[in-house]
């Protein structure tokens, strides 16, 4: 197949990471290739300008001359729905169709992201099982595997949709639990449909982690020390709000954890420093007494200061940690080392021939 297109049936299946180093495995193999994402569900503004943030990181990772439009020309935003729903036609599948026709130029393999799930962009007639055979593409199906395997029928529904054009399955996100049953009995079985494995990616929980930073970022946090520790991983959070015996009980349960408590609660504080914290993280505009600073200090652990209420916080950190965000140079490598691992390179790149 010429291209060839990462599609699922959920967002962050890990789409983005999958596709990048694809790009960069084909490169190393001496075949130049390049990105493109008809249809974008992560709205950024640069500059002016609204676009995708995984066609903006992939133009960044992947060092790529096209501008950011063209590598994701349809962003689906509230306003370009309402437009559509009022009847104002701006013909996405032109727009899509101009974008890859200057993307895919020099005729080299087109490495294609899907949108969070198979059918968005469907309202704009730009759903994947409606662009696929225009770009020219075959389809490999990403499969998150969370806690049950109910994806088969969506594996089935698939090869319904795309016949033919169906390549394979890579399977993302497994536990050690289910990999018996994926290896015994679901892979075997989708092998007798005609449906082939590029492998199986292992659940890997440092891919949920987020920096110190990042999660600064999102809080709108302002430091008040440790910012040269800003690196630092984030795999999860605890809330503090009880008496200081029982959070220091509580937070020796998690390592690499944010606590989220109110600037004013020192005692808190001073419990979560007691044990494996990643940073603190003081709501209500409430300074901490110099002595939580100066353990802080000690043992390295950043201490940000945010202006929301506890439950904000809590909301936008929830938001962060737990979703496979690819966006950091250190996890699309991670990612490339587990493809390496795991997957079936030689098979998955064969597609293209």
């Amino acid at each position: 197949m010429k291209n060839l297109m990462f599609l699922s049936t959920e967002p962050y299946s890990g789409k983005t990471g999958l596709v990048l180093n694809l790009i960069k495995e084909l490169r190393q193999r001496g075949r130049e290739a390049v990105y493109f994402k008809p249809v974008g569900n992560l709205p950024a503004s640069l500059n002016t300008t609204i676009c995708d943030k995984a066609a903006l990181y992939a133009k960044e990772a992947l060092d790529l001359e096209a501008s950011v439009g063209d590598l994701c020309p349809l962003v689906l935003t509230s306003s370009e729905t309402i437009d559509r729903l009022r009847g104002e036609d701006r013909d996405a599948p032109a727009r899509i169709k101009d974008a890859f026709v200057k993307v895919s130029a020099s005729g080299a393999p087109v490495v294609i992201e899907g949108s969070g799930h198979i059918n968005d962009g469907r309202l704009h007639r730009a759903s994947a099982p409606e662009l696929i055979g225009e770009l020219e593409a075959g389809a490999v199906l990403v499969v998150k595997l969370d806690n049950n395997f109910e994806l088969v029928d969506d594996i089935l529904v698939a090869r319904d949709s795309f016949g033919d054009r169906l390549a394979g399955v890579i399977f993302n996100w497994v536990r050690p639990a289910q990999m018996q049953v994926l290896e015994e009995a679901v892979v075997p079985f989708l092998d007798r449909e005609g449906i082939p494995s590029f492998g199986i990616m292992p659940r890997d929980a440092s891919l949920l982690a987020v920096s110190v930073d990042t999660l600064a970022r999102s809080l709108g946090g302002r430091y008040l020390c440790g910012k040269e520790h800003g690196d630092n991983k984030v795999e999860t959070f605890m809330v503090g709000a009880m008496g200081q015996e029982q959070a220091l009980r509580f937070f020796r349960h998690k390592a690499r954890k944010a606590v989220i408590t109110g600037g004013d609660r020192a005692d808190v504080q001073l419990a979560a420093l007691e044990t494996p914290t990643s940073c603190l993280v003081l709501t209500g505009n409430y300074l901490p007494p110099p002595a939580v600073l100066s353990v802080a200090e000690q043992k390295g652990v950043p201490v940000m200061l945010v202006e929301v209420d506890t439950l904000t916080a809590v909301e936008r950190t929830e938001s962060l940690i737990g979703q496979t965000r690819v966006h950091e140079q250190v996890k699309l490598d991670q990612i490339g080392e587990r493809m390496r691992e795991h997957l079936d390179l030689d098979r998955l790149c064969a597609v293209f021939d």
